[in-house]
């Protein structure tokens, strides 16, 4: 199944792209998109995944799935772990930047 990948800011920039198509497997999970996509783009990559405000001591994916904050508990219970569909848009970068 496909899903369309959006790159922001500077995930634009090492990628060298503002979006892709993924084949993904069925019950693959965001996490599981984030480790295909490292392996590809490397370790400034998988950095830029999560960011730490400030004033905050927790982590917070830098993602989006179908323009909702990843980090929305109430949407995104398993955050992560949550499970890609068909069709899906997976945004890096929104929460850092604009592109």
């Amino acid at each position: 199944m496909q899903v369309t990948v959006r790159y922001y800011g500077f995930f634009s920039t090492v990628t060298r792209k503002l979006y892709e198509t993924e084949e993904v497997k069925e019950g693959q999970r965001v996490k599981d998109l984030i480790e295909i996509l490292s392996g590809r783009y490397g370790y400034k990559f998988s950095k830029l995944c999560f960011i730490q405000p400030l004033y905050s001591d927790k982590e917070y994916a830098n993602i989006c799935l179908n323009a909702l904050d990843l980090n929305n508990i109430q949407k995104f219970p398993r955050g992560l772990e949550t499970t890609l569909k068909e069709g899906d848009t997976v945004s890096f970068g929104v929460i850092g930047g604009a592109a």
